[in-house]
């Protein structure tokens, strides 16, 4: 009997999460090579929504090798790198003319041979299409001691958790004022469709959560900043945490053990194989207003200083300008807010999208007003962090 799902069953977990853009693609990107890591083409941020939805699954009586070519199908692109356009996977290693392409049938006969006779559960699944990858890039199992799954979303722990209760949560974190110019601005410029009140607000609330949504878990967790991954200290430190030795594969940005360059969203391009501080410079500063740095200083101010970012202290008059400053558009609200993306929108007959962003700008305003209260109360910002 094939031991290897026991071997995958046997070794630590740690799962991802991100706060925006803070780099966890990246971060996973630095793992990818090492010999001891057991890790996957970037996030599967859906597998228990997958297994939940699968055809196969809710059939109730299915063969393996079907379940596995469902996944394939789901997932191509981590598959056949070539068509992961938005990550630039097509464009993998120094000349940026290579590509992870892995044999689909030889993958998925792995699979069934690492599940053998196991039972068919989600969490054994997963494990096996880990290993079966792994097993294709040619590294050797056995030498794996850590299971490092990227969920992206905070919302995807407690599917992840009943699987694996034990295990540690990385959360990715950087310069707040950067992440918004690199997860609004930024992201505008490359899909000008998707920006509209629900993204911003999802994506500034998850901003301001940061880890604090991990601690109502009994979890280990670590935050660790973006800006720190340059550093051999931060990745010894990391590798240490996570139980795996240091090495140099820690400084080196790949996927299937080629180069990567970059997603098409970064403004920036990387020099090199690893981190660059290039990759950091969003100009911040000067995308965002004054009236902008002034309230995500006084909002986010004890987060600032706790992560040794750049702040300014805050005055008492603040206290008395932030609620109202609060209540009118941010830079990036203006346009959807507009006389004329209203009226654009009326012509085009939708009317539902601008009630949804009046909506989520309501909305903006009291999540605002909330973090105002939380300074107030002087309620503490201390969460652990590597950087």
């Amino acid at each position: 009997m094939d031991d290897t799902l026991k071997h995958l069953r046997s070794l630590n977990s740690c799962t991802l999460v991100t706060t925006g853009r803070t780099g966890s693609d990246f971060f996973q990107s630095l793992l990818d090579s090492h010999p001891q890591v057991l890790t996957f083409n970037g996030s599967i941020i859906n597998f228990y929504d997958f297994w939940n939805n699968s055809i196969c699954v809710k059939s109730g009586n299915f063969e393996l090798s079907d379940f596995i070519y469902e996944f394939i199908g789901k997932y191509i692109e981590r598959f056949k790198s070539k068509y992961d356009y938005l990550e630039r996977k097509d464009q993998l290693g120094e000349n940026y003319d290579e590509s992870i392409d892995i044999d689909i049938h030889q993958f998925s006969q792995c699979f069934i041979r690492i599940m053998n006779d196991n039972d068919v559960t989600p969490k054994n699944c997963l494990l096996s299409i880990y290993g079966a990858y792994a097993m294709l890039l040619g590294q050797d199992i056995n030498q794996k001691r850590l299971f490092f799954h990227h969920i992206h979303h905070v919302q995807r722990l407690d599917s992840f958790l009943k699987d694996f209760p034990m295990a540690k949560i990385i959360s990715m974190t950087r310069d707040p004022r950067a992440n918004i110019v690199s997860g609004v601005y930024n992201h505008k410029k490359y899909n000008p469709d998707s920006m509209n009140g629900v993204h911003q607000y999802f994506y500034i609330n998850r901003i301001l959560e940061d880890a604090s949504v991990l601690s109502k878990y009994n979890n280990e967790f670590i935050s660790i900043k973006l800006e720190s991954l340059g550093s051999d200290e931060t990745l010894k430190k990391i590798a240490v945490w996570l139980g795996i030795n240091y090495n140099e594969q820690l400084r080196k940005s790949t996927w299937g053990g080629l180069v990567w360059n970059g997603d098409r969203l970064s403004q920036k391009e990387r020099n090199g194989s690893g981190f660059s501080k290039k990759m950091l410079k969003n100009n911040w500063e000067k995308s965002l207003t004054k009236k902008d740095k002034y309230i995500f200083n006084f909002l986010m101010y004890k987060r600032l200083k706790h992560y040794d970012y750049f702040c300014k202290k805050i005055s008492y008059i603040s206290y008395l300008l932030i609620p109202v400053l609060n209540i009118f558009p941010l830079s990036y609200e203006k346009e959807i807010l507009s006389i004329k993306f209203i009226y654009k929108s009326f012509k085009k007959g939708n009317v539902k999208v601008i009630l949804l962003n009046y909506y989520y700008y309501f909305k903006r305003i009291v999540l605002f007003q909330k973090y105002y209260w939380k300074n107030i109360r002087k309620e503490p910002f201390h969460y652990p962090y590597f950087g």
